[in-house]
């Protein structure tokens, strides 16, 4: 049984919840110079939406109190506490009459009657050219769009054949925005300034409806205000927390490797790799093109082009962070091939890195375990198979909560080490650790790590960029 990990805030503070913490304490880089305390926002929508939006952040500096929850689990719950100079955060939005693009109503009843591909062409398009107009002022941190509602939701539609990206779970499918939300994305990546995409329900509270069904799930009020202003802090270059480091630990460089395929469906798949260190800062780097293994029908890297990736993602780290790291963890959602071993060890070799760790995690298929009573098995459960195999529980009970927070049975991670001296019990803390590294989501139970959960997302907005296209590496403008 692992424990839970603890993040740190300000002043080197620790707890386990993100929400609390900040709460608590404030964000990890409070007290740094370059911490965002004031956000300059950029807003895109129609005028109805843009007003909707800026109302709703407005209250939000404001303390929003919890939802009800049962006796004992209100941890489960937590209120924000709002978003302003005198707030925890120590940080508020600015807005601007001058960041504001709207976009005509005229415009937006157009989508309306156009197929769903030429709709969501169009108004990438128009969204894409407000967005540049607001980033080419420089005086912007960030810049929320509102959706379209004009626009059907992509997963409402059957999805395409073969998907975009080896990660295609429930969970990241519900996370990604569809094809707007893609599109724009890439069409964003050059801009100084990443964006956020925002839905009416958020600012609204009110749930969608897609024809007769009900639409997804709606968090509550406070839940939504901490999920946005986190990825709006992290995303004006503030540290909301940061994993837990010891002053004797190795400074650690966390690489997941993952694969795309191009979005005209044909067997291309462009490796890719996102970068992180213990702060969770994070960094893309675009690989070359994999092959497709006749043995498990896979895509994977010669050593050449293992050996590429990796030495770029180094490249990437040193420039970000300013020293290269002293151990690598390479996490993959396949097994490693010999090829890609050498290609790797050749990488670390020529950067004189000793310490190099390679973990396949695998997110389905695993073998179960079953606790007596009606919860399942406590979040960092694990059963150690032999001496490089782990069955991690990341998602399950959670004493804080005092309750299970999940609707569906947990599925645990088999992680497979690929190294030899590899400590799975280490492997599983780092993964544990990196599974609360979401600033999308201020709860803590996660189920994959940041290494892997960033792996369709990068790839569903790379997908549609040319090969020699330039993007932005920070991860900042994926999320």
């Amino acid at each position: 049984m692992l424990h839970e990990p603890e993040l740190e805030f300000r002043a080197g503070n620790r707890h386990i919840d993100p929400r609390y913490g900040i709460s608590v304490f404030g964000p990890a880089d409070a007290d740094s110079p370059t911490a965002p305390h004031r956000i300059p926002i950029g807003v895109v929508g129609p005028t109805q939406a843009v007003d909707g939006i800026r109302s709703w952040l407005l209250r939000c500096q404001e303390r929003i109190e919890a939802k009800d929850t049962k006796s004992g689990q209100e941890n489960l719950h937590q209120l924000f506490p709002g978003f302003a100079a005198d707030s925890p955060f120590g940080a508020e939005l600015v807005f601007d009459d001058s960041l504001v693009r709207e976009i005509p109503e005229r415009q937006l009843r157009r989508l309306a009657r156009t197929d769903f591909a030429s709709a969501t062409a169009e108004a990438v398009e128009i969204y894409a050219d407000a967005a540049r107009s607001l980033a080419e002022t420089g005086r912007c941190r960030v810049v929320i769009c509102a959706r379209p509602e004009e626009l059907n939701d992509s997963e409402d539609r059957p999805p395409a054949a073969g998907g975009a990206s080896e990660h295609d779970e429930e969970q990241e499918e519900r996370d990604t925005g569809g094809d707007f939300h893609d599109l724009l994305k890439a069409a964003a990546l050059t801009l100084s300034a990443p964006l956020q995409l925002m839905r009416k329900e958020t600012w609204t509270g009110t749930p969608a409806r897609t024809g007769s069904q009900a639409g997804r799930p709606l968090q509550d009020e406070a839940t939504r205000a901490w999920n946005l202003h986190t990825a709006l802090y992290y995303k004006a270059g503030g540290t909301p927390w940061r994993m837990q480091r010891h002053s004797s630990d190795m400074a650690t460089c966390y690489v997941g490797v993952s694969f795309y395929r191009t979005a005209k469906e044909q067997e291309l798949h462009t490796a890719v790799a996102q970068v992180f260190n213990e702060r969770g800062d994070g960094v893309v780097v675009r690989g070359g093109t994999a092959q497709i293994s006749k043995s498990d029908l896979q895509p994977h890297l010669p050593t050449a082009d293992a050996r590429r990736l990796l030495l770029d993602a180094l490249t990437e780290y040193r420039s970000t962070h300013g020293h290269q790291p002293a151990r690598i963890v390479v996490h993959k959602t396949s097994n490693f091939t010999p090829s890609e071993i050498e290609g790797f060890h050749n990488a670390a070799d020529e950067r004189d890195i000793d310490h190099v760790d390679m973990l396949w995690i695998q997110r389905r298929g695993a073998p179960h375990l079953y606790r007596t009573g009606q919860l399942p098995p406590l979040r960092g459960t694990t059963v150690q198979l032999d001496a490089r195999s782990l069955l991690l529980y990341t998602r399950g009970s959670v004493p804080y909560f005092r309750t299970y927070p999940g609707m569906y049975v947990p599925q645990p991670l088999l992680i497979r080490s690929a190294s030899q001296g590899t400590d799975p019990l280490i492997a599983g803390t780092d993964i544990l650790a990196l599974s609360k590294m979401n600033w999308n989501n201020a709860q803590l139970d996660e189920r994959d790590p940041l290494t892997l959960r960033t792996a369709f997302r990068v790839g569903s907005i790379l997908k549609h960029l040319p090969a020699d296209a330039r993007i932005a590496t920070r991860y900042a403008y994926y999320m």
